[in-house]
């Protein structure tokens, strides 16, 4: 088959080198979307048909034997391109199916199967890595059976859920707490806000109404990058007290920026 290749720019760079293996023509589909970061409901048919014929056109150069579904494929993506260029309802018309529906249902198909199963790969994956015990049968001497007496199966069965709802109830799982993240430049927009050249800020007293640890740590680095720039002086008083007063200095729109990350 003699491909309609596009110019040669079509596909990525890396596909020149390495040519990626596909599962089939859908798979190809889907890859092509992905590069052209477009929503499969809104396929740029054109686009998508060049690309795909200069796939078929690169395996072609390197002597890759293509499958019939994939030139198969290349057909049915000529042929869609061609009614699309073909004019659109008049005046007056009702409005016809879009038709690029049909292939966008089977990869919307495609893709869901294809998530499924690689799902499940990853779970019979995990299953590869446990090691578990081969079943044992309980000895039972040749010839005898287990005598229950006046103790019935069901009763035996209810011994085991109550002990094993006791267990649960003495044994309750992990508890899991979600650390609070703190961030310095929060921190710096509140101390700025606070601090003025006439009301100064008691840095201890500052500190010690921080909720945790993290806080009084993002707190104080804070006070350190307010002190980087030239924002605040500090005044000890004899008693110890730290103040911060708030210096003349205006903040640049780029310092605060760069604060805010």
């Amino acid at each position: 088959m003699s491909s309609p290749v596009a110019s040669r720019g079509q596909l990525p760079e890396s596909w020149r080198v390495q040519l990626p293996v596909f599962e089939g023509p859908l798979d190809l589909l889907l890859r092509l979307v992905r590069v052209n970061e477009v929503e499969i409901a809104d396929i740029p048919v054109a686009t998508i048909c060049d690309q795909f014929n200069e796939y078929l056109g690169l395996m072609e150069e390197l002597n890759l034997d293509v499958a019939a579904e994939y030139i198969f494929e290349a057909a049915q993506l000529i042929h869609l391109k061609s009614r699309l260029l073909l004019p659109q309802r008049r005046d007056g018309e009702a409005a016809a199916e879009d038709p690029r529906q049909e292939l966008v249902e089977r990869l919307l198909e495609y893709r869901r199967m294809k998530e499924a199963a690689q799902s499940l790969a990853e779970i019979d994956g995990i299953r590869h890595g446990v090691w578990t015990r081969p079943p044992e049968r309980l000895p039972v001497p040749a010839g005898e059976t287990i005598d229950l007496g006046e103790v019935s199966l069901f009763d035996l069965l209810g011994a085991f859920r109550e002990v094993v709802g006791r267990y649960d109830r003495d044994h309750p799982g992990p508890l899991f707490v979600h650390r609070e993240q703190f961030q310095v430049r929060d921190q710096f927009e509140r101390l700025l806000g606070l601090l003025s050249e006439e009301r100064p800020v008691d840095l201890l007293e500052d500190l010690r109404g921080r909720s945790c640890r993290g806080e009084v740590v993002a707190a104080f680095l804070a006070v350190l990058e307010l002190a980087r720039l030239d924002l605040v002086r500090f005044h000890q008083t004899a008693q110890g007290e730290i103040l911060l007063y708030r210096t003349q200095r205006e903040i640049q729109r780029h310092e605060l920026e760069a604060i805010r990350g």
